[in-house]
């Protein structure tokens, strides 16, 4: 976890050559959370795509309001921002939301903090998290931080890009086989893998409705390896 936060705090504030362009914007926002957007990378009608399916479970429409736990720089929000949302996030990367505070200057809350401690006195229609969760250093450190996001919201939780622990074999295989010296590289750098159960649990404890949707981001590698979760207020 330690590792994980030192690697993602050396990252610093971008202010300069966020304006004007949205997809210019939006595009360079994803770089700055860790996607590669050049070349080969992920094409800008995928997140996009990606982005209107995550609205759609999430029961967005103009006029409601989202927070994102693990914003990073924002582009998410920077997106739901632009159809008519109210939103906030955080994010334990100081410079990451130094530069979300800088494209979002109507956001209710942008704070660098720990994904558990996020204050829940505010609250949103929505909150969710985009490939964050395996970064955490346990499960019991996930199941906090989900009932801080189900607090802070009135209606629905989600969570994508969630490591599938079916798949933790073949998601290592395939690791190895694209990156060579891939366990040395990512020496004390461990992902944490999930099973659908751990959220079926959280949801009967709390009397909620629970889906697993297909979201796909398409050209995205760790797709096959992932599920994703939304959980809904009876």
């Amino acid at each position: 976890m330690n590792n994980w936060k030192t690697i993602w705090n050396r990252r610093k504030p971008v202010t300069g050559g966020l304006s004007g362009d949205q997809a210019h914007v939006f595009l360079e926002l994803k770089r700055l959370n860790g996607y590669d957007v050049m070349g080969e990378g992920i094409p800008l009608d995928s997140f996009l795509n990606f982005i209107a399916g995550l609205m759609e479970h999430l029961d967005l429409t103009a006029g409601k309001s989202v927070y994102e736990v693990g914003c990073g720089a924002g582009a998410n929000l920077y997106r739901m921002a632009h159809e008519g949302l109210t939103v906030g996030g955080s994010d334990y990367a100081e410079g990451l939301i130094e530069t979300a505070r800088a494209v979002l200057p109507e956001a209710r809350e942008l704070v660098a903090m720990e994904a558990e401690d996020i204050p829940t006195e505010e609250k949103y229609d929505a909150v969710f998290s985009c490939g964050v969760f395996s970064y955490f250093p346990d499960h019991a450190y996930a199941a906090r931080v989900l009932e801080h996001m189900l607090t802070k919201s009135t209606h629905v939780i989600g969570v994508t890009d969630i490591h599938d622990r079916t798949k933790r074999q073949e998601y290592l295989d395939f690791r190895r086989a694209s990156i060579p010296d891939y366990d040395a590289r990512y020496e004390g750098l461990s992902r944490l893998f999930f099973r659908r159960s751990f959220f079926e649990e959280f949801a009967a404890q709390h009397d909620l409705r629970v889906t697993f949707p297909a979201l796909e981001l398409a050209g995205y590698w760790n797709t096959p390896f992932s599920f994703n979760v939304f959980m809904y207020r009876q």
